[in-house]
Formats: C-alpha cells, sequence, structure tokens
C-alpha cells in the first residue's frame, strides 16, 4: 500500500513533466512564430492586383521610389564580364545537402514561401565568391504568373520564365531576425532560380506541389518531407549575374544584393498550375510578380 507521500510525489512528478512538456511545445511554436511572422511576411498591406498592387506602391512605401530596386531586366551584352579566377568559387554549405529537422511551406497571402529547421539550429552558409561576408539561409520564396511565359520577375534579355524561386540569406552574424532590418544593413543576399515549362515533372518539387493543396487558403502552413535544399536548388559556382538592388515587395527595402543563375531549371506545366489554384484574402493568386524596374547606370557583373 502507498503512503500518502508517495502520492504526493507521484502527483508532484506528473505536474513536472507535463509543465516540461507544455514549455517545450511552447518553445517550439514560439520559434515557428519567430520564423514565419516577420516583416518579410504580411504585416504590409499590399497586394498584386489594380487595387493596392505594384503601381500604387510608391504612394505607400517611399522606399519603393529608389533608384536601386528589383526586379530588373538583365541584358547580358551589356554585363561586365569577370574571369573565373579572379575571385574564388562560391561555396555552400554541407548543410545545404542535408535534410532539415523541420521543413514547412507556407501561404502567406503572397506567395509560397520555404521555411526549414537543421538539428543545433545550424542554417546553410554561402560564402566565396564576390561575398565579403558568409550568409545564412532564411527562407526561400516561388514567384509566378497568370501563364507559363511570365511567371518571373527578373528577365534575361527581357525574356521571362514560368517561375523565379528567390532563396533569401541574411549576414551570419545572429543580429538580424527580419528582412527590413538586415536589408537596411545591407545585410540581405538572395540567390534567384528560373524555371522553365518542359514535358515532364520536376520530380524534386513533387513533395511541394503536392502539399500547395493544404495551403490553398491564405495564411495556411504545413509539413513537408524533409529534403536537402540542394534539391529543390541546386548550388552553382560560376556563370552567375549579380548586382545590387532591393526586395521585390513592399517596403522594397534597398541594400539586398541579387545573385541571378541564368540556367532554368525544369517544371511541368500541370505543377505551375498547382501554385496558381492558392489564394490570397482577395482571391486567386495567379499573380505575384512586380514589374521590372529601371536599371539606372548600375553595374551588372557575370562571373564566368
Amino acid at each position: 500500500m502507498m503512503a500518502v507521500g508517495d502520492y504526493v510525489s507521484a502527483e508532484l512528478l506528473v505536474i513536472i513533466g507535463t509543465v516540461i512538456l507544455l514549455s517545450l511545445l511552447l518553445a517550439e511554436m514560439c520559434d515557428w512564430t519567430r520564423l514565419l511572422f516577420t516583416y518579410d511576411n504580411p504585416l504590409c498591406n499590399y497586394s498584386y492586383n489594380e487595387i493596392g498592387g505594384p503601381l500604387t506602391w510608391k504612394e505607400r512605401f517611399p522606399q519603393s521610389k529608389g533608384e536601386l530596386q528589383s526586379p530588373i531586366n538583365i541584358v547580358s551584352s551589356f554585363a561586365v564580364v569577370l574571369p573565373s579566377e579572379t575571385l574564388p568559387p562560391l561555396k555552400f554549405s554541407a548543410e545545404y545537402h542535408l535534410p532539415p529537422k523541420d521543413f514547412r511551406v507556407y501561404n502567406d497571402g503572397h506567395c509560397v514561401t520555404i521555411y526549414a529547421r537543421w538539428s543545433n539550429d545550424v542554417r546553410p552558409v554561402i560564402c566565396g565568391g564576390p561575398l565579403r561576408h558568409p550568409y545564412q539561409f532564411f527562407n526561400a520564396r516561388f514567384r509566378w504568373g497568370p501563364n507559363d511565359e511570365e511567371g518571373s520577375e527578373h528577365t534575361i534579355d527581357s525574356e521571362r520564365f514560368a517561375m523565379e524561386l528567390q532563396v533569401t540569406h541574411i549576414k551570419e552574424n545572429g543580429k538580424y531576425t527580419d528582412l527590413k532590418q538586415a536589408s537596411e544593413d545591407n545585410a540581405v543576399l538572395i540567390l534567384s532560380y528560373f524555371f522553365q515549362v518542359g514535358p515532364v515533372d520536376n520530380p524534386y518539387l513533387k513533395s511541394l506541389t503536392s502539399a500547395l493543396k493544404k495551403i490553398q487558403c491564405p495564411f495556411n502552413c504545413t509539413s513537408l518531407e524533409p529534403a536537402p535544399l540542394s534539391c529543390l536548388f541546386p548550388p552553382f559556382f560560376c556563370k552567375y549575374f549579380t548586382y545590387n538592388g532591393s526586395l521585390t515587395f513592399p517596403p522594397c527595402t534597398e541594400g539586398v544584393q541579387w545573385m541571378i543563375q541564368p540556367e532554368p531549371l525544369g517544371i511541368s506545366s500541370r505543377q505551375v498550375r498547382k501554385f496558381r489554384k492558392l489564394c490570397a484574402v482577395d482571391g486567386p493568386i495567379d499573380l505575384n510578380t512586380r514589374p521590372v524596374q529601371e536599371l539606372n547606370c548600375r553595374d551588372i557583373y557575370f562571373y564566368e
């Protein structure tokens, strides 16, 4: 027979265990809340339609009037060509090739955004090339349009692509918690990948495109089967463009270094259509791209 003290001890252990479990769950929720609801997500009131669309942004977001705005049309013949031996190659850390412990896709009401967390909170890092500092992975955002010919924000010699994936990185120092703050400090790097429609599905996008039906409504989030980032967007080490620009969505803060991979990845028309089925607050997201901005005498570099 158990004594009263034994019952009290058992109940106390249960209470302590419950408190610890709830604390861990709360910490997990706080971590994801911090990731999902930072300044790069829809805390700004804007849209891509006629009401509140890109043509009206200058009225409400003064930084969108700047001289270093993105996206741009890259005229390849005007780019300053730098031989490969002038700089070391880009380096992508091992985490790019390792599956994260948690992988999520989020409909932020404007686009599809991928977030990920790795063991010990170590994020993938890119360095080398023209970069003066290491940059760590922050998120990846997909852009698309109303058809398979006009879904990218950037253009190469005035050619658009079906989609564009913008992989955002922040300078590795632990100081920044949102894109607005980081871009104001010239601490944002965005890698841009194009997708061109072909006859077959992209096998590396199947898990993502299959999950899109779970986030059709705005502000929904779902988990993905963890896969290395290098499967979604392969690292590149040379033959890329760079220029200085801005965020392509409000507040359009300048202070962003762009790296554009001109060789498109494959995707099927069927996969692209799944993105267009997603909804914003005011209806389907059939377009989430900003028009091309003026170059304004900026230099564009091409690293061979």
